[in-house]
């Protein structure tokens, strides 16, 4: 095997200026989430709050440090470290984990009445080890210290010290499948990875300490202009009601209206409107085309009166359960396909890991393969260990994280390949097992671990192989060894769980969760369990049947997209089509989908690149609004001013 390079380009100041940043925006992204019942800075793929923290770097921070002194300011790769810290920073202190994590190990015992039963049903099959102990200071978290009063921040270290040691490995497994899949994603495949274009306009051609020619593009600042005066006038309507506003949905959809189908608002989000612009045609198509397509399917069951009356997580709230299925049974092909394609790579990705100095050169990557390998397995071993000691039972572990692997690398390839801003699995991976294998396996033990598997699973719309396979795409752009790059996305990980811990507990003793919008809101999923245990579930048969005709269609697509050159959909945009999300997303997608056939159509190439920095800025824009309307509501005083979802 070749010599590792000897130098590497990122240098412990820029990992220092990345370990700050990060703590900044874990300590703002919960903040601005509850506090401010704001735009959120950290929920789905399209990571804002690392765009913001990045653009505030390039443009100001680094640009005055650059004025003070040339040797101040962080070059090129630094940058890019940064970035990648931020990305990773971003998927922990809110609903990702953090919060959920919080209101799940205290929820129950708060929440505990003669009413619901939770103390026979719940309590006495939680281990002792995953929640805090301190009755007192469960209850001041929800209601606020009495006056006087500090916070107990001894009360949540043990529960916290065992969930951050799970998260890590978690993180470190996902981070391992990644790095394996890196190259046969970037280099074999050629994935776009439109999430990495912004920031690396951002620092496109310039030296250190200096603006970026991508600054100085006037259709950027044109773009950049849009969602910013636009959104502004919602923002200044929240203050003075007579101000116009152009909301971010721009209209309220009933499908069908003579049945029971849940109204979706149409949304207009620029910055989903710029991401779209940047990936290939037949994806785009696909997103909107299979949205619509399900939107039939949805209504003709509904009026036919033919679909299954099985009950669902909240999660799936407007989803036929038959529809669910059959994008399940299409989520594992299309994950299983991809892995089939790239047979050739991982065989060589496990004989480097056996053999490292007769396989393939790996001294670029993140890792050695051989570290990235072994380092699968023993997360996953120690991933196994952990759910078993907490309850679930050990047959039950193997098909839990089969699902939950193929749910990561579904929305990591997704995102990567389609550019979707907000994406998450069909069917959360815990209903999964309680749908496909029934309640009486789990027992009463193992049904209370499962709810705890929601603390990691319920929102898999931003984690960290999402924000490592971004990151590594970032780092191609860099030659040397990016090894210490792996550290710096350690660090980043548990500068989040120290800075949203604190914000998060912080918030919660000082106001009271309860007062705090969506803060307390997970402690809920408990109720929603109860109905699980008065009434058990056997193994849903009808929902195998449609997920293996999902699977059978995603099949077929995956074939037509191989063996016809002429087809123009592609199998990306058949998982998608059912969940809720993508009904956010659609008409941005369409929208994006015409613009660039349109402008391909008349201009060509050439026009399509004269004009990216235009939908550029229409990112940029929106994101940055929306921080500088949380600034204004914490200077005065406001809450509840959500600019944008995206």
């Amino acid at each position: 095997m070749p010599p590792e390079p000897a130098k590497s380009p990122f240098t412990f100041k820029g990992i220092v200026v990345g370990a700050v940043f990060s703590l900044l925006v874990s300590l703002c992204a919960p903040f601005v989430v509850f506090m401010l019942q704001a735009s959120s800075m950290g929920i789905n793929s399209s990571s804002p709050g690392a765009i913001f923290f990045f653009f505030v770097l390039t443009l100001f921070v680094n640009v005055v440090l650059g004025l003070i002194k040339r040797q101040f300011a962080l070059g090129r790769a630094d940058l890019i470290l940064v970035y990648s810290m931020l990305l990773m920073a971003v998927t922990l202190p809110t609903y990702n984990f953090l919060n959920y994590l919080i209101g799940m190990i205290s929820g129950p015992y708060y929440m505990a009445s003669p009413e619901n039963n939770f103390a026979e049903v719940y309590l006495p099959y939680i281990s002792d080890w995953m929640v805090p102990q301190d009755e007192q200071a469960i209850f001041a978290l929800y209601e606020g210290l009495p006056s006087g009063q500090s916070i107990p921040w001894a009360a949540w270290i043990e529960p916290l010290s065992h969930w951050f040691a799970f998260f890590l490995c978690l993180s470190f497994m996902m981070i391992c499948m990644a790095t394996i899949l890196h190259r046969q994603w970037s280099v074999h495949e050629r994935l776009s990875y439109p999430m990495t274009q912004l920031p690396l306009q951002m620092i496109e051609g310039t030296s250190p300490g200096r603006v970026a020619p991508f600054f100085l593009n006037k259709l950027m600042w044109l773009g950049f202009a849009v969602p910013f005066i636009l959104f502004s006038f919602s923002g200044l309507n929240h203050y003075l009601p007579v101000v116009p506003e152009f909301p971010f949905y721009i209209a309220w959809i009933h499908w069908f209206r003579d049945i029971n189908t849940w109204g979706e608002g149409l949304a207009l989000s620029y910055a989903w409107l710029g991401f779209f612009y940047l990936v290939d045609l037949n994806i785009s198509l696909s997103i909107w085309f299979f949205f619509l397509i399900g939107k039939f399917q949805d209504g003709l069951f509904r009026t036919l009166g033919i679909h299954s009356t099985e009950q669902l997580s909240q999660y799936e709230y407007s989803q036929l359960a038959d529809l669910t299925h059959q994008a399940v049974g299409a989520s594992i092909v299309f994950v299983l396909f991809g892995l089939w394609t790239a047979r050739h790579h991982l065989r060589d990705v496990v004989a480097t890991a056996w053999r490292p100095a007769s396989g393939v050169d790996d001294s670029e990557e993140l890792m050695s393969y051989r570290l990235a390998f072994f380092g699968l397995i023993a997360s996953l071993l120690f991933v196994c260990f952990w759910l078993w000691r907490s309850g679930l039972p050990p047959v039950v572990i193997p098909v839990f994280l089969f699902i939950c692997l193929i749910y990561y690398i579904l929305i990591t390839r997704v995102v990567s390949a389609g550019g979707v801003p907000t994406a998450r699995p069909p069917l959360v991976a815990p209903y999964f097992i309680i749908s496909g294998l029934g309640t009486s396996i789990l027992g009463a033990k193992g049904m209370v671990a499962l709810c705890f598997t929601m603390v990691w699973q319920a929102e898999m719309r931003l984690f960290p192989m999402l924000a490592c396979a971004n990151a590594l795409k970032l780092a191609e752009s860099i030659r040397g060894s990016k090894r210490r790059l792996l550290l710096a996305l350690l660090l980043a990980l548990v500068c989040s769980m120290i800075g949203g811990t604190m914000m998060n507990l912080h918030l919660g003793y000082t106001y009271g969760g309860i007062n705090l919008g969506s803060y307390a809101g997970f402690g809920g999923n408990w109720d929603l369990w109860l109905s699980l245990v008065h009434n058990p579930r056997e193994v849903d048969v009808r929902g195998w049947i449609f997920t293996g005709g999902g699977a059978a269609f995603e099949a077929f697509l995956m074939v037509a997209q191989k063996r016809w050159y002429w087809w123009p959909f592609h199998p990306l945009g058949f998982p998608l089509a059912i969940g809720w999300l993508t009904s956010e997303i659609w008409f941005a997608a369409m929208l994006a989908y015409l613009c660039k056939l349109t402008i391909l159509h008349f201009g060509g190439p050439k026009l399509y690149r004269i004009l990216k920095p235009f939908f550029l800025g229409l990112i940029l824009g929106e994101v940055s609004v929306a921080a500088f309307w949380a600034i204004i509501d914490t200077l005065l005083g406001g809450s509840g001013n959500v600019i944008t979802y995206m």
